[in-house]
């Protein structure tokens, strides 16, 4: 798997920065935590089958859909049970909801702040998974 912030394209390191410096985490650390969060997708039943999940459950979660990733807007307990699962602290799960927020908010025509009480959540499906044809 490729490094968020250094040999991706999905999320930018300047945003890694900027959510590092807003939430006052390292920004090593806040690359990592990002990096472990997509492990975990791809743990889970795969970014592919996730996706597919919470746009079955979830009123219209997806964004935009390209090769290389999902864009989705979901409810806001999702980044809790991703924190629990990873261990984060408080800081630096909002980092990385942060580094998320950002990149869709740059990527998409989506509004700045998600609706309601959901929050963005970007996969990438250049790894694992989600590297396969779309069709």
């Amino acid at each position: 798997m490729t490094t968020p912030g250094e040999d991706s394209d999905l999320f930018d390191a300047d945003v890694l920065g900027v959510a590092a410096r807003t939430h006052d985490v390292s920004e090593s650390d806040l690359s990592d935590a990002v990096t472990r969060h997509q492990e975990s997708v791809e743990a889970l039943p795969g970014v592919e089958n996730l996706a597919y999940e919470w746009r079955r459950q979830c009123e219209s979660p997806l964004i935009e859909r390209t090769p290389d990733a999902y864009y989705l807007a979901v409810p806001d307990h999702v980044w809790d049970e991703f924190g629990d699962a990873l261990g984060l602290e408080d800081a630096m799960l909002d980092a990385v909801r942060d580094v998320h927020r950002r990149t869709a908010d740059d990527r998409t025509d989506a509004p700045r702040e998600p609706p309601g009480r959901q929050a963005y959540v970007v996969l990438d499906r250049s790894v694992g998974d989600g590297a396969a044809d779309e069709g």
